[in-house]
């Protein structure tokens, strides 16, 4: 891979179906790096990641990793 330029992360309540996505631009920056994904609704969330370079070249996903949102 290039020079990196953003996160992509992927969600859903479908570990298999994750619709939801959201861009993070700065993965070149070395830093600590976090992200809040607000407004969750209760159950449980599944999440991936991937890091995108400058040439649009996309790494596999991360495998995925959970959290459950209590009503």
């Amino acid at each position: 891979m290039g020079e990196l330029e953003r996160y992509v992360i992927r969600y859903g309540q479908d570990r298999e179906n994750l619709s939801g996505e959201i861009m993070v631009n700065g993965a070149g920056v070395d830093s600590d790096m976090s992200y809040v994904v607000d407004n969750l609704g209760a159950g449980t969330w599944y999440f991936t990641i991937q890091v995108q370079d400058t040439a649009g070249l996309l790494s596999d996903p991360s495998d995925p990793v959970s959290k459950t949102i209590q009503s």
